[in-house]
């Protein structure tokens, strides 16, 4: 079942003497349950297109589908809420609030959809011991690790139980060990069914995605699938040939 379909979408970002065209004619499809992540160099306008599809930048032309509801339709009074209903955020800088405890972040987007008590404590029970943050829940944001607020950022994606989960460079301020916990989590969601887009430009946390997209220049230059029987290891080797010869142009 495809839960995300772009249609020639084009992002064009004009100033009083230049014009910039940072996406042209992209076309993907999303099924549910995929994890898939978007790669390419500084400038190529993988960040750009995670922001169209979040809501959080519109197209300058094309089509979005979100579960076949056309995004970039929003008026403006309807986009908050569709964010909360449909879409969960992963960021790289966790943007959690160091005035509430880390529980009341992950329980925000339940305060703001108007969720019953009840059922935001039962969501957040099935979410806690899968993401190791029993222990942290009553501690804030500025008490605890890097490696340990990003795992209640994705508390707070998930708990909505969103169509689709973004995630924009996710690892970017983790070391490597925090990082690979935090990519299993992803995997350990994903195997859950949740889908995920993850926008990164290391080849360690691509290699733990199902397919992986390059962008360049504006447009979906090329995709690899990870096989059934591949390992992480050997998906990631052809993840970095696929780099490099996308880089010297061949495709």
């Amino acid at each position: 079942m495809t839960i995300l379909e772009l249609k020639n979408v084009k992002k064009v970002y004009e100033t009083k003497n230049v014009t910039t065209e940072a996406l042209n004619e992209i076309n993907f499809s999303v099924k549910k349950g995929e994890f898939i992540s978007i790669m390419g160099e500084s400038g190529a306008g993988k960040t750009t297109l995670l922001n169209i599809i979040a809501t959080l930048d519109k197209a300058t032309a094309g089509t979005v589908l979100l579960n076949g509801q056309d995004i970039t339709a929003l008026q403006d009074k309807e986009i908050s809420k569709f964010r909360r209903k449909e879409l969960g955020f992963v960021f790289q800088d966790f943007n959690l609030l160091d005035q509430f405890s880390n529980k009341d972040n992950i329980f925000l987007p339940l305060v703001l959809s108007e969720i019953e008590p009840t059922d935001m404590k039962l969501r957040l029970e099935k979410l806690q011991s899968s993401l190791g943050i029993e222990e942290i829940l009553e501690k804030y944001p500025y008490e605890v690790s890097g490696g340990q607020k990003q795992r209640v950022a994705i508390a707070r994606a998930a708990i909505t139980g969103p169509s689709l989960l973004l995630a924009d460079e996710p690892t970017g301020a983790l070391d490597s060990a925090a990082s690979e916990a935090i990519l299993n989590l992803f995997n350990k969601i994903n195997e859950k069914g949740q889908t995920v887009l993850m926008v990164t430009h290391s080849l360690r946390a691509s290699s733990y995605a199902k397919r992986v997209l390059f962008i360049k220049d504006g447009i979906v230059y090329h995709e690899i699938y990870r096989g059934e029987n591949e390992s992480r290891g050997e998906f990631m080797e052809r993840i970095n040939q696929a780099q490099f010869m996308l880089n010297r142009g061949d495709k």
